[in-house]
């Protein structure tokens, strides 16, 4: 039986476009692998690892992962499918050299 296995990446993608930004779903992934995490009581773990070039990878069956997707939107009226990304426009002062971690914007955004 040949079964078609996706690598987190491409979940973790299927996952936003189906259920929208509920989660960072990469990290969501990870921490349901490693049992500290579930969406409204769901989990979806890999069904298996697969070696790709340098590593065994943990790898999800399709079927799974729709029956995830299914199971959250029945569950969960926040998921929302083909979200537009979650973009603000705020000022910003061209001139400012500062690092990223020093450079606070204003909360009001920008019409």
């Amino acid at each position: 039986m040949i079964t078609t296995f996706l690598p987190t990446s491409e979940v973790a993608y299927l996952l936003r476009k189906y259920l929208g930004p509920l989660r960072s779903w990469e990290f969501t992934l990870v921490d349901m692998r490693r049992g500290r995490a579930d969406v409204n009581g769901y989990v979806l773990e890999p069904s298996c690892r697969l070696k790709d070039d340098r590593a065994w990878r943990p790898y999800y069956a399709g079927a799974d992962i729709r029956r995830f997707i299914r199971a959250v939107q029945s569950i969960c009226p926040d998921a929302v499918k083909n979200a537009p990304p979650a973009a603000r426009k705020v000022a910003t002062d061209p001139t400012d050299r500062r690092p990223w971690q020093a450079r606070r914007l204003a909360a009001n955004p920008v019409d």
